[in-house]
């Protein structure tokens, strides 16, 4: 029977919470769109905290916008109603993107509309009740998705990062040991998804806090770590000669877990043999850097 029954999640269960204390606070100011308020609470409970702030300010300043525009229009154009409209929409675009408030747009359209075809009499009462009930709706699901176990993926990063070491050395023994070209493609996939988690990971800042700047510096480390070492092993790729590797960089490999044969060990003659060897190197100092940050701990 367990496996009928669906996994709830947090964010879940904080989205049913929010709504319902939105839809209470309202209520007791004797909202009568109490609508209003619910989907302001929906709207804020993002992933993050910095995704939670961006949607309060694109719905305030949407409200803001389309009330405003819409009571001026109600007062001053009310007798040109349809085309009226169109033309007050035209105006209302122009004016976010002249503020560069291009993210209002949708929203303060929407608002807009709705306030212009209310009843003359109700137009004001219908944006400014509009305002107050999503805006306890925001506040609502701001405070709760603060203080009820905020997002946080740096484990999840911290695991990326690891399987990214992890698979590096099935790689440099290809091209370093075998003289073979490896698809670096999954490599750079997995690059890719650790700077997307490391994004989110970034937005969940709430009020500047000075521990999440440092581990955000320290995760942008270790990005910085393993795009080097991607780097390095793709350098290593475009070569059109492997080169021999010197005793020192041979001896360096058993820190990948792997042993250079004899052949291939010898000192640096070439230019092949002197730019592969200091790639190589290059490569190994980042992987040991890498590890010794204990990013799974």
């Amino acid at each position: 029977m367990a496996r009928f029954v669906p996994h709830i999640g947090l964010r879940t269960v904080k989205t049913g919470l929010a709504v319902a204390l939105a839809l209470f606070f309202a209520d007791l100011r004797g909202s009568t769109s109490l609508i209003f308020a619910a989907i302001g609470a929906i709207s804020a409970m993002s992933r993050t905290v910095g995704d939670a702030f961006e949607t309060c300010r694109t719905q305030l300043t949407g409200i803001l916008l389309g009330a405003g525009f819409g009571a001026l229009f109600v007062s001053l154009l009310a007798n040109f109603r349809y085309m009226g409209i169109g033309l007050g929409l035209i105006v209302l675009i122009l004016l976010c993107v002249r503020l560069r408030l291009q993210f209002a747009v949708p929203l303060s359209c929407i608002v807009f509309v709705s306030i212009c075809v209310s009843p003359a009499g109700d137009a004001f009462q219908y944006g400014f009740n509009r305002l107050l009930d999503t805006t306890i709706g925001l506040a609502t699901a701001l405070v709760i998705n603060i203080t009820i176990k905020p997002y946080n993926n740096s484990r999840r990063i911290s695991d990326l990062l690891w399987h990214f070491q992890q698979s590096v050395p099935a790689y440099v023994s290809e091209r370093v040991l075998y003289g073979r070209y490896p698809d670096l493609s999954p490599l750079a996939k997995q690059l890719e998804r650790i700077a997307e988690e490391l994004t989110i990971f970034e937005k969940q800042r709430a009020f500047h806090s000075q521990s999440h700047v440092e581990q955000t510096v320290f995760l942008r480390g270790c990005e910085k770590l393993a795009q080097s070492i991607w780097q390095e092993l793709n350098a290593l790729c475009a070569m059109d000669e492997r080169g021999r590797l010197s005793p020192e960089t041979a001896k360096r490999l058993t820190i990948l877990g792997l042993t250079a044969p004899d052949d291939i060990c010898t000192a640096p003659q070439t230019t092949a043999d002197i730019v592969g060897n200091y790639h190589l190197d290059n490569l190994l100092r980042a992987w040991q850097f890498l590890g010794e940050f204990n990013l799974t701990e």
